[in-house]
């Protein structure tokens, strides 16, 4: 696909802006004219790391995918990957260049969305990333009226632990639990979640409670894989217990929920759920779990009166829900 005049422009602007961000030496003049469609291929590569499973996701040849990364890096006269036994790693240029290749594919994507769709039309899909557990919850059951409103506005929800890539531009709004510090996002600070470490009855009935936060060594701690320690509830947890070694290590909230309703343990859960289905808190005089709750949508989105419509509904469902919880407590 051959891009528009329009978008290389604003891509090459991008490109041009990184350059500045390193010495000249680190990133030589091209040789040759970059062809833009081999950035989809660089970002296929860095994020699946073998040329077999970027083939896959792009719909070619694994070898396609090599002549087309070969011809990049000729065309940059920089070596992006180091190839080896297992795949592709990125060499500390092709590091440098992948944030703003996701920027500028973020861009091309914006660029071909807002040239498909009229400001004036409500139908089409709405990106949504919001925490696990909030969206299953409390968001899916309060959008419902929303949906049967407005059939032709069709929501893709993606519910993780695990934050967007907010420079990846991958959705339209997100809600998250840290205030980002980037990303090309309004915000706004929608209200608090509380947390608390739950048990179930049948594992307080066989073990206790813990009488404070040193005496969580004893219990059966459920918490997060390794790649997962930077999450607040696992910070959170190693700053009122530190040391503490989890007997189950799981990677998801809905997983840890279902193991602590089974007995298996007590976990750091959003009080939300686990009181739903009727877990007991424990260590309640323990400094608190509150994490913000943020909105993000992103700027190029704001324009489409599809999102502004799903961004009111959030805002009223999660009103609702603050509400509800401030009463509750």
């Amino acid at each position: 696909m051959i891009l528009p005049r329009k978008v290389s422009a604003r891509i090459a602007l991008l490109f041009r802006c990184s350059r500045e961000t390193f010495p000249q030496s680190d990133l030589p003049k091209m040789k040759s004219r970059m062809d833009w469609n081999d950035l989809k291929f660089f970002l296929a590569v860095a994020n699946a790391r073998t040329l077999s499973a970027a083939s896959s996701q792009l719909g070619v040849s694994p070898s396609t995918v090599s002549r087309r990364i070969e011809a990049l890096e000729a065309s940059l006269q920089v070596k992006l990957f180091r190839p080896h036994r297992d795949g592709y790693d990125l060499t500390a240029a092709g590091r440098d260049l992948l944030a703003p290749g996701e920027r500028a594919e973020a861009q091309m994507r914006v660029f071909e969305r807002t040239a498909r769709e009229k400001d004036n039309d409500l139908s089409g899909p709405v990106r949504l990333d919001v925490p696990e557990l909030l969206g299953q919850e409390i968001l899916l059951p309060g959008l419902a009226g929303f949906l049967q409103s407005h059939p032709d506005i069709r929501i893709e929800m993606h519910s993780s632990v695990r934050p967007v890539r907010l420079t990846g531009e991958e959705a339209d709004i997100v809600l998250r639990l840290i205030r980002p510090e980037r990303g090309s996002y309004r915000q706004r600070k929608l209200g608090r979640v509380a947390f608390g470490i739950y048990a179930s009855s049948s594992y307080i009935a066989c073990h206790g409670t813990p009488a404070s936060p040193a005496d969580l060594h004893r219990h059966r701690v459920i918490g997060w894989t390794e790649d997962l320690r930077y999450l607040t509830m696992a910070t959170w947890l190693e700053v009122l217990c530190p040391g503490l070694q989890p007997a189950l290590r799981l990677s998801s909230l809905n997983a840890q929920m279902a193991a602590v309703k089974h007995g298996l343990g007590m976990a750091v859960l959003p009080s939300f759920a686990a009181e739903t289905i009727g877990l007991l808190a424990v260590l309640q005089d323990a400094p608190k779990l509150m994490p913000d709750l943020w909105m993000l949508v992103h700027e190029h989105a704001t324009v489409l009166p599809r999102v502004r419509l799903v961004k009111s509904a959030l805002v009223d469902v999660l009103a609702h829900f603050a509400g509800l919880e401030a009463r509750l407590r």
